[in-house]
């Protein structure tokens, strides 16, 4: 697996988290904890072609 290291000040990623808004933060907060690479796959399935959705009425039998 390649890897990719960034030089960022830690004042610099401060600057830029207390700078979000709370949208931002709660995607940040998502993807730092343990359910993050699960989100992140379930997101790239649901952007493929080959993936449908269900409807609002088969997820409550209507």
């Amino acid at each position: 697996m390649a890897h990719l290291n960034i030089n960022i000040p830690i004042e610099n990623i401060a600057g830029m988290i207390n700078n979000m808004d709370i949208k931002e933060l709660e995607t940040l907060c998502l993807l730092l904890n343990n359910e993050g690479f699960e989100l992140l796959k379930r997101k790239k399935e649901a952007e493929s072609e080959d993936f449908r959705l269900i409807s609002r009425d088969e997820v409550f039998n209507v």
